[in-house]
């Protein structure tokens, strides 16, 4: 049974439902590290811990909702495994690309600093959210075509 037009599009809701919540929590981590936790340590190696800290709390809540996303996932838990295992190189994957962009944009938001209420800096945020929606993507489509295939063509036999 090939998955419908409707079918894809609850699955993409779904995919947005979870998607937002791992990164509402990874954003608030990030945030607390950056702003709270690690505020007095020097800028770049602060940055690429707190993407990180954000990054694995965000994996850790996507990869215990998946099913909620992926209707189709077999049981088995013997194969949780490796599918765990696909999917954590397609987050890392995600994250690199989240920590280049920050990184190349790192310059950009230096120079166009804009400070909003309680000094919060808009141009990292802007940029955060920039990679947060490239990352959305490259997630969606590699763990559909990619960690959760032969689960997929199963359900279109």
């Amino acid at each position: 049974m090939k998955q419908s037009k409707k079918d894809i599009l609850l699955e993409i809701i779904r995919f947005l439902i979870v998607g937002g919540i791992a990164t509402l929590c990874d954003y608030i981590v990030y945030y607390s590290f950056k702003l709270v936790i690690l505020k007095k340590m020097n800028e770049l190696p602060k940055e690429i811990i707190c993407v990180a800290l954000g990054f694995l709390t965000g994996l850790i809540i996507n990869w215990l909702l998946q099913k909620f996303v992926y209707r189709y996932i077999d049981k088995d838990s013997s194969k949780n495994k490796k599918l765990f295992i696909k999917f954590l190189i397609v987050s890392l994957i995600g994250l690199l690309i989240t920590e280049l962009g920050m990184l190349a944009a790192k310059p950009t938001f230096d120079r166009l600093y804009l400070t909003i209420i309680f000094r919060f800096d808009f141009w990292n945020l802007f940029f955060k959210c920039l990679m947060t929606v490239i990352v959305l993507i490259w997630n969606y489509l590699a763990r559909k075509f990619y960690v959760f295939k032969k689960d997929l063509e199963k359900l279109e036999k």
